[in-house]
């Protein structure tokens, strides 16, 4: 009798271990995709069903080409599917907004238009002074698209109070951080990732905030003294999200009360370079660029 009430016991026990692991196989915190990727850059949340993902579309990483092959893809509960193919207006596609159903993409040495009513219709370009080539997020307030450039650590705005014909005489340079990259807004504050352009980092890639955007004269200033290859970055939960190609690739964030900076466990996931990272309904979508993938992870 004892030796069967025993196998009762251990019988439960492995049927709860079992049921356990499969719970946790159902809910997993870090989850990897890549079909229909090639290099993907940039990624922004569309209709809060939705993240879309900028890829160079290259059969090599090239991220100043002009090779005319850069598409969209659409990313919904983990499945991807076509937004914008590949129609030879976009080439290296990297930080992307949204506003007024008009999709702004900084791409080289220009910010491409689309009407996301109508995807077929010719998208707008705007054209970058000569020298600003490696365009890399934009981020919006108000009425006005904030585009940052690396090499030159320029950051421009410009009036699409008008989207269907966004007027590049209005584009004008309001900050320089240096190699500023990733932007994320709160209200009128402007924070700013530093990414250096040929790859040397010095103490001066950090990441940055403008407290008023919309000042006569905007004034970074570091929020961090912890160096590195800063890239995306996003707001949520009095958190700001971040991801960095230095450390072996890194995501965290930082508090935004005490600006103490902590990683995020990857659950042993490596991300070579984690580009332009979005947030939408509690997941943190990051392109991990070299490796043509993105990786979801639940955060709280």
């Amino acid at each position: 009798m004892k030796k069967a009430f025993l196998l009762f016991l251990g019988a439960t026990a492995l049927f709860f271990t079992s049921c356990k692991e499969n719970d946790t196989k159902a809910v997993e915190r870090v989850v990897t995709i890549s079909e229909g990727l090639k290099f993907g850059e940039g990624s922004v949340p569309y209709l809060n069903t939705s993240v879309l993902v900028s890829n160079f579309g290259t059969d090599s990483l090239s991220p100043l080409n002009n090779e005319g092959k850069g598409y969209i893809v659409k990313v919904t509960d983990q499945q991807i599917t076509p937004f914008i193919p590949a129609d030879g207006n976009l080439s290296a596609p990297k930080g992307m907004a949204i506003a007024d159903d008009y999709l702004y993409i900084a791409d080289v040495q220009k910010i491409v238009v689309y009407n996301l009513k109508n995807k077929a219709e010719s998208p707008k370009i705007i054209t970058l002074p000569d020298g600003e080539l490696f365009a890399n997020d934009i981020a919006i307030y108000n009425n006005y698209a904030y585009i940052s450039v690396t090499n030159t650590g320029a950051i421009y705005k410009l009036n699409i109070a008008t989207p269907t014909n966004p007027d590049s005489l209005t584009l004008t340079k309001v900050a320089t951080v240096t190699g500023a990259n990733g932007l994320a807004f709160d209200g009128k504050t402007l924070y700013v990732a530093s990414f250096p352009a040929d790859g040397k980092v010095t103490e001066n890639n950090v990441i940055y905030k403008i407290n008023d955007i919309t000042a006569a004269a905007p004034s970074p200033e570091k929020i961090i003294t912890t160096a590195g290859m800063y890239d995306g970055l996003a707001i949520y939960k009095s958190k700001l999200y971040f991801s960095n190609w230095a450390n072996e690739g890194e995501v965290g964030y930082i508090d935004m009360a005490t600006q103490k900076k902590n990683s995020i466990d990857t659950e042993g996931k490596k991300l070579s370079g984690p580009a332009d990272i979005s947030l939408l309904n509690g997941k943190l979508y990051v392109p991990n660029l070299p490796e043509s993938e993105l990786t979801i992870i639940s955060v709280k």
